[in-house]
């Protein structure tokens, strides 16, 4: 029997929650979408309700009620501010999840972390060297999101590791591991990654797991050059 309760999406105005609502919209998967500030008319993805909420200091409880799972596609953008201190949103923001939806009896969440919290062979040598020093501040936030979801008891998580996002078409074709990425496969579209956090909970795959999500690029995609430009580094 279908679940025609909603999926509460958090972060559903960014990149990859956009691109998760436009996948649902096609599924006609029902959305119930938060966001720190609501997108205008124009931007929004099909009739879904949007609902504004800052996950570090709003009672949104009420706002889960009658959803079926949460996933959340918030994230920290790089940049020399957040590089230094980024805003909680993978601790604190974790916590108030887990926390909402206790209150609403609500069991499965899927969230976004990063195959970088921990070494990765497929990863290129320079990348380890030169990029992820630059994101040790909001790995080590993952990893203690990951570990607080660890905790969580009686409830099914997922922590998606995607390889370094990239903004570009939906592909279908991303290459699914436990934990670590498959050789070559070092990159992870911000399209795949939101099919894929759609499937997960909608086929409640890879619970209490980390599938790390990735596939092969051409190499104007994964260059160090590349990297380093957004990156911002030199």
């Amino acid at each position: 029997m279908t679940d025609t309760r909603p999926i509460a999406v958090f972060g559903a105005g960014g990149k990859t929650g956009t691109e998760l609502l436009r996948h649902a919209l096609a599924r006609d998967i029902p959305i119930r979408a938060f966001e720190h500030t609501v997108p205008g008319p124009d931007e929004r993805v099909g009739d879904f309700e949007y609902i504004e909420c800052d996950v570090l200091s709003d009672d949104f409880a009420g706002d889960l009620d009658g959803c079926r799972a949460v996933i959340s596609t918030l994230g920290v953008a790089f940049g020399p501010g957040n590089a230094i201190d980024p805003p909680p949103l993978y601790t604190d923001g974790t916590r108030n999840l887990l926390g909402a939806m206790a209150q609403t009896k609500i069991d499965r969440i899927a969230v976004i972390s990063a195959a970088f919290v921990e070494h990765q062979s497929s990863v290129p040598a320079w990348f380890e060297l030169t990029a992820k020093p630059a994101l040790f501040n909001i790995l080590e936030q993952m990893r203690a999101m990951e570990a607080m979801l660890s905790d969580a008891q009686g409830t099914k998580w997922t922590a998606a590791r995607p390889g370094w996002l990239l903004d570009e078409p939906y592909t279908g074709d991303a290459v699914i591991t436990d934990e670590r990425l498959a050789e070559g496969c070092f990159r992870c579209r911000h399209a795949d990654l939101a099919a894929s956090l759609l499937e997960f909970v909608c086929e409640d795959t890879w619970i209490n797991a980390k599938p790390a999500i990735g596939r092969p690029e051409a190499e104007r995609f994964e260059s160090p050059a590349a990297i380093k430009a957004e990156l911002g580094i030199d």
